[in-house]
């Protein structure tokens, strides 16, 4: 059971700051650092470099759209434009590639190269699993451990058998490890994950796929309590907000290092608020009784706002998250009950809230009992 960081725009300097919490790992983000960038970085790790596990994920989703830095890493094919992208030994010569670009940096593990198609059909998760099983053949002699990269709508698993046909062709693979994506197109980025019909199903897959694979679901945010609750050994996120959630569209924040807002994780609504949301709950006691032994940054943020002093506390909202994520992904790994009780826990609390107006109309906790419905029927199946 782990976390890992997800890297995105200037996320290295977080790996020096102990109140983030347990991160067993990171991953590399090759659209945000060139490769020079990364060596430099990790060698300023020092010993806490041989405390992690760094993975390499080549981020091949759709460099057509955005593709920051990518191409200043030798996998990145010039002719990516031009190239058939249905030529499987095209893609094996970057798989190829990119476990001698990570053997070269000292990663640990590789991430396969996958895109995003047009349609999520069941050829397409076999030419993934093929390219995947291709790349760890060429990893295994060079040392390097394999993560088999499958990215999955929720808007096709609206079909309940999806789960068993998917996670039938990826647990095919020669990999024992896969690094999970769900793409959740109808929701913003920036509001809780969710699809009444997709999301029990997604909790299927997990459950099935964990049988048989070490599941690393990445891009995570309050979500990864379903992943939990479904059997995900890993989870990874970072601290801006598209890196809490996979989308093809991702980088565009990317460039500018994400918008500048500060969030207050609040734990127990499951949900993220704006400064002003959280002076209103001060005001009404909704702090009184809470201690903050195992997330320090919230005191230190609480009392930012308490002076009323103009004050930013973007960093400590990022590291206050990352803390709670952690701190989650410990306490609740391999705790089905511990998930459910904690969903229902969010859902009485945001009960007692219920005459509040928070400054985001999608803060109604109604994410809530949909993830509660989907552990619910998802666990069932």
């Amino acid at each position: 059971m782990a976390s890992y960081l997800q890297l995105g725009h200037d996320s290295w300097n977080l790996l020096d700051e102990p109140d983030i919490g347990d991160y067993a790992g990171l991953v590399l983000s090759p659209v945000n650092d060139t490769p020079s960038d990364v060596e430099n970085r990790l060698a300023r790790l020092g010993e806490h470099r041989d405390e992690l596990e760094v993975i390499l994920d080549p981020q091949m989703y759709n460099p057509a759209f955005e593709k920051g830095r990518m191409d200043e890493w030798s996998y990145f094919s010039s002719d990516y434009e031009s190239a058939d992208q249905g030529d499987v030994n095209w893609w094996t010569q970057r798989a190829h590639e990119i476990v001698e670009q990570g053997v070269q940096l000292g990663v640990d593990a590789v991430c396969s190269p996958a895109f995003v198609p047009r349609l999520f059909t069941d050829a397409y998760y076999a030419f993934m699993v093929e390219v995947a099983d291709a790349m760890k053949h060429h990893a295994d002699g060079r040392g390097r451990e394999t993560l088999l990269t499958a990215i999955v709508s929720l808007r096709d698993l609206s079909n309940p058998s999806r789960a068993l046909s998917i996670a039938s062709i990826l647990s095919r693979s020669t990999c024992d490890r896969i690094y999970l994506m769900f793409l959740n197109e109808d929701v913003p980025a920036r509001q809780p994950m969710k699809d009444e019909a997709g999301l029990p199903t997604a909790v299927h897959l997990v459950r099935l796929l964990s049988e048989a694979m070490r599941v690393h679901v990445a891009f995570t945010s309050h979500d990864l309590v379903l992943w939990k609750f479904a059997g995900a050994t890993d989870i990874s996120t970072g601290k801006y907000m598209n890196l809490r959630r996979f989308s093809p569209g991702r980088w565009k924040d990317e460039e500018s290092g994400g918008r500048q807002v500060a969030y207050w994780n609040e734990g127990p609504l499951l949900a993220r608020l704006r400064e002003a949301d959280v002076a209103k709950l001060n005001r009404q006691g909704w702090f009184d009784d809470r201690t903050f032994e195992s997330n320090p940054s919230g005191a230190r943020i609480l009392e930012i706002i308490q002076s009323g002093k103009k004050q930013a506390w973007l960093k400590l909202s990022w590291m206050q998250y990352l803390r709670w994520a952690s701190n989650i992904e410990s306490k609740w790994h391999g705790d089905a009950a511990a998930v459910e009780a904690g969903l229902l826990a969010a859902d009485h609390n945001w009960g007692l809230l219920s005459d509040v107006l928070f400054q985001d109309r999608f803060n109604d906790g109604s994410h809530v009992r949909d993830w509660i419905n989907a552990i619910r029927e998802g666990g069932r199946r």
